[in-house]
């Protein structure tokens, strides 16, 4: 049987004769670990901040641009990877960020001073920055039409486990007491450490899962490798329908060139030396009219819902141990009970180190580190598996509801639990506004994202997406490096600017309707 496949339509081959089944299963499996990866890299550092605040003699600020350093990575080389991808494939282009990652955390774990330590995170996010889209894409291409959206729906829900994963690990680990040194005991490894080394298991894990499989079968046959893309496809058939390898019925697959019409948005020199300038020229299209007004609004939300997202999940743990380490002594004289910005009075806590010491008769300079208590992560493993939970029911009910009332909803809703923050009567109100405030702000994130296929034609469409995923990044280190700054100023002063911000963005997202669907 020959099976003649061009370049822009080798996806013939058909559900039925790739299959679903032990293969795929397998594949989704291994890539667990593998998209944990990103989730990891992006949450570590909010937990392990209170424990290693004296050995990495962290102020608020130190905290803030620690916090952000990942993401700024993530933004630096974004363009760069996909153009990578595309040319020497995905397989091994995954691989190579897995293992680098792999040795970034655990080089990172060993960390001596507060800079060495920076550095480390923002190559992680260099590296891991570009694998998850290029794991996305790997999955997808070895699923036909029938099965790809419902699979890449349960590996997205599969990955925010992930952030369930993040505070469990360490709620198990963090409160413990282990200790061990190497090389005549110039390197301790306490407890924060040996958490940073466990934090290097998904990559790892994703490394030796992913070695077995084999490269995209699409990505092959775009480079003309028919035979290498054969022999996949027949390993995928026997594993799902335990027949051998030569029973699959395609035995001849030849790829020929099918001539296109040159459009405006492929310049006719296609070597691949110009592939990063092709890359860089097709944004110049997302900007015309009618696409810039929805595209700037849609910009414009999901910087201020990862804002929301990504600062709460970072800053989170250390609310929680300032909120613990509140002495209620402090406000013995006045009747009325102390507020949450009273408990989180900068000024006490950056002097508290220095007043402990002095109570111990230490003269010199000594950090003395706040009580960490197994209620902070416990706290927000909870919270996280809220959040969780919270954004899979809504995936349950989007296409009832509609995604622009979703959105709408969750927009003005996480700007109120924002606004809400500084008034909040009790610690366990605020965590309940903190659990709130995070599912809100993904599923305004995710919502917000679907709705580009509404804004923009397919033949922009990868563009647009990658171009607002990097504006969503960059939200998330300017409101990394901005919290700590504004918590300086007034306590209040964060919690408004964010809840501010997306209320603003309610008020844009009632006219995006305006421009969704077909446009001309």
């Amino acid at each position: 049987m020959a099976l003649i496949v061009d370049k822009t339509r080798y996806h013939v081959i058909s559900t039925a004769e790739r299959g679903y089944g032990l293969f795929n299963v397998l594949l989704l499996m291994a890539a667990i670990p593998a998209g944990w990866t990103t989730v990891f890299d992006t949450s570590t550092t909010a937990f392990i901040m209170p424990s290693a605040e004296c050995e990495l003699d962290l102020s608020l600020f130190r905290k803030g641009l620690l916090a952000a350093s990942t993401y700024a990575g993530m933004i630096c080389i974004a363009v760069v990877w996909g153009f990578i991808a595309d040319h020497i494939g995905r397989k091994y282009l995954l691989l190579f960020g897995l293992i680098s990652d792999t040795l970034c955390n655990v080089f990172g774990s060993a960390a001596q001073s507060y800079y060495v330590y920076l550095s480390f995170k923002f190559t992680s996010g260099i590296i891991v920055g570009g694998p998850f889209a290029i794991l996305m894409t790997y999955i997808a291409e070895f699923h036909g039409e029938r099965h790809r959206s419902r699979v890449l729906m349960w590996t997205g829900s599969l990955f925010a486990l992930g952030n369930v994963a993040v505070p469990a690990l360490s709620r198990a680990v963090l409160p413990r007491t282990w200790s061990f040194s190497l090389f005549n005991n110039s390197l301790i490894f306490d407890a924060w450490r040996i958490f940073l080394l466990i934090c290097a298991l998904p990559p790892f894990l994703g490394f030796v899962a992913m070695w077995s499989f084999p490269e995209s079968p699409k990505f092959l046959m775009t480079k003309g490798r028919s035979e290498e893309a054969l022999k996949v496809f027949r390993r995928m058939y026997s594993m799902n329908t335990g027949k051998p390898e030569d029973d699959y019925p395609v035995k001849i697959l030849r790829i020929e060139n099918v001539a296109k019409v040159q459009t405006p948005l492929e310049p006719a020199n296609r070597s691949s030396r110009d592939g990063l300038r092709r890359s860089f020229y097709r944004m110049k299209f997302l900007f015309p009219t009618p696409y810039i007004f929805p595209l700037f609004t849609i910009n414009v939300i999901i910087f201020a819902s990862m804002t929301g997202m990504h600062v709460m999940k970072s800053w989170l743990p250390q609310l929680i141990v300032i909120l613990n380490n509140f002495d209620p002594k402090e406000s013995d004289d006045s009747p009325i009970v102390p507020t949450i910005c009273e408990k989180l009075n900068v000024q006490a806590i950056e002097a508290f180190g220095a007043q402990a010491a002095l109570a111990l008769g230490n003269t010199t300079e000594t950090c003395i580190p706040m009580i960490v208590s197994t209620t902070v992560y416990t706290n927000a493993t909870i919270i996280a598996a809220s959040a969780v939970t919270g954004s899979f029911l809504v995936g349950a009910i989007v296409n009832k509801v509609g995604k622009k009332s979703i959105l709408l909803v969750s927009l003005v809703s996480g700007g109120s639990c924002y606004l809400g923050l500084s008034f909040s009567p009790s610690t366990t109100i605020f965590l309940v506004l903190c659990s709130a405030i995070i599912a809100l702000t993904g599923i305004s994130t995710n919502a917000i994202t679907s709705m580009i296929i509404e804004v923009v034609p397919t033949s922009l469409r990868a563009t647009a997406v990658s171009v607002t995923l990097m504006t969503g990044r960059f939200g998330a280190l300017t409101g990394n490096l901005l919290f700590p700054l504004l918590l300086n100023v007034s306590c209040d002063a964060p919690f408004y600017y964010i809840g501010g911000f997306l209320t603003l963005c309610f008020v844009l997202a009632i006219f995006l309707s305006k421009y969704s669907g077909k446009l001309p």
